[in-house]
């Protein structure tokens, strides 16, 4: 779960190094709007973004199997005074490399504690 929080931290996201070393090469993402993007894209678009702000709330850790774990949580993100809510589960794989995420998804949500 520290590892997810830091990947929504400004500072960890603006950092190409440590966002590869925290994404599998073989990472899929599935956006809030249903867009899927890969690790380049990530790689690409994250350092680049600036005034985002993330807050994380009910966040729960699933151990799914050894070295497999399910996290899951709802989020605030912030932009030029607007918030965007999100319901968000990712699968962090733990291997050679240390514990990486493989896949994350968003889902838009009314609230933070939107049923």
């Amino acid at each position: 779960m520290q590892l997810e929080i830091e990947l929504l931290q400004p500072i960890c996201r603006s950092n190409a190094q440590r966002l590869d070393a925290l994404l599998t090469d073989d990472f899929v993402e599935v956006g809030a709007t249903g867009r899927s993007f890969g690790k380049a894209d990530v790689l690409s678009r994250l350092p680049v973004e600036s005034g985002i702000t993330f807050e994380a709330t009910d966040m729960q850790a699933l151990r799914l199997s050894p070295g497999v774990v399910l996290v899951t949580y709802q989020a605030r993100r912030s932009h030029l005074g607007e918030s965007a809510h999100s319901r968000r589960c990712s699968v962090w794989i733990q291997g050679s490399n240390g514990w990486q995420m493989r896949y994350h998804q968003g889902t838009c949500s009314e609230s933070a504690h939107a049923t």
